[in-house]
């Protein structure tokens, strides 16, 4: 290939840190000399912060040079010679970083203990990092962990990932290891895994209309906003069509109407969803022809909404039932144990992490996609 060639296939990171490496190995930069800042290197290369960011990551991971927080990132004392970029390295830890929208009690701590025990068989560490389903945090904690030399993420998104769309195209073009759980971003191609939500949900439904249900309201975020209660709302459609049965845009409550405030909204608070589900109950009972029964997206808001039932005099299942999805450890130590989906989330992280360690170790993924089947879990909120 000629040189001219070359040049143009040559990813910038590559070129930056190539550059830097040459002039480390030519003594213009000496051992304890600080770098520019990523903002002036941005500047003098006309790169994006992560570009550079990449680019310091290939001289960490080679030991040339360190960052002191607070500081800024100096040469080490190290030689150049050892392997080139894009190598694992031999001698620093290898740590691979779950980015997840909520805490533990929302089945994080089992995805952790599947991606946990996948990666510590190829001798990987894992970090676990919450982003509050806040945009502006996932994208600070994305980015400080490549200023770490994070080797790849799994990352279950935010309710809008759209937001961070520069990001994570970024990440890819950059060919950083990255894939994503529960929520998949259509305008992106990211190798993902998630439960049969679709078909979960479709089971369900078919289920509770053999029970005798007639009217089943479907009660959720946004099924515009949020993948995985979208591909609900389809198995929740399919079932009805498979019964021959018309679908009732009346029984649909939605949370988010519109678009307006949607980041704010989407927070995770428990006292937001209560009165939320204090709406919901007040409009499914306003209906002149009532459900008999409501299927709701998670098992937060089910257990929220059977809350502002019991609340309100309705008698769980005898005057509604109701179901949710997740199959959380509080689902079944509610006021009525709650009849729900059991998402295998341990299975889930699993599968990501072989995914991902895949893709570090250079190996081509047979599939981009995964999914986990789930199954239903028949308790007492539900006749």
């Amino acid at each position: 290939m000629r040189r001219k060639d070359y040049e143009m296939a040559t990813p910038m990171y590559k070129k930056i840190a190539n550059d830097l490496i040459e002039r480390i190995e030519k003594g213009y930069l000496r051992p304890g000399d600080k770098l520019p800042t990523e903002a002036e290197f941005g500047e003098t290369y006309g790169v994006s912060r992560i570009t550079v960011t990449h680019a310091i990551r290939e001289l960490q991971n080679k030991d040339l040079v360190f960052r002191v927080k607070g500081s800024g990132t100096f040469v080490s004392k190290r030689s150049v010679g050892g392997p080139g970029i894009g190598s694992k390295p031999s001698n620093r830890m290898s740590i691979i970083s779950a980015v997840f929208p909520h805490g533990e009690q929302y089945g994080a701590h089992d995805l952790l203990i599947g991606i946990e025990n996948e990666c510590a068989k190829d001798g990987y560490y894992v970090t676990i990092h919450n982003s509050k389903n806040k945009p502006i945090l996932e994208r600070d904690i994305i980015e400080n962990l490549l200023n770490q030399g994070c080797n790849g993420f799994i990352i279950f998104p935010c309710f809008l990932a759209h937001q961070n769309a520069d990001l994570y195209s970024e990440l890819i073009i950059r060919d950083i290891p990255l894939v994503f759980i529960d929520r998949r971003t259509d305008f992106f191609s990211v190798p993902f895994v998630a439960c049969d939500n679709e078909g979960a949900m479709r089971d369900l439904v078919a289920h509770l209309i053999l029970q005798g249900h007639e009217r089943i309201g479907f009660l959720c975020n946004s099924i515009e906003t949020v993948s995985s209660e979208h591909e609900r709302f389809t198995g929740y459609c399919e079932a009805h069509i498979a019964a021959r049965r018309r679908v009732d845009p009346s029984l649909v409550f939605r949370r988010f109407k519109s678009f307006e405030k949607l980041e704010e909204s989407f927070d995770v608070d428990d006292m937001n969803r209560l009165h939320d589900a204090d709406a919901a109950i007040d409009y499914f009972l306003s209906l002149k022809e009532k459900p008999t029964c409501v299927v709701a997206v998670n098992d937060m808001l089910a257990i929220s909404l059977m809350k502002a039932a019991l609340a309100n005099g309705v008698r769980i299942p005898d005057d509604l039932s109701i179901t949710g999805f997740d199959d959380l450890y509080i689902s079944e130590h509610v006021e009525v144990p709650l009849t729900t989906v059991h998402q295998p989330f341990e299975k889930i992280g699993s599968a990501a992490a072989r995914l991902l360690l895949d893709r570090i170790e250079g190996d081509q993924p047979e599939q981009g996609e995964v999914r986990i089947p789930a199954e239903i879990v028949f308790r007492k909120s539900a006749r």
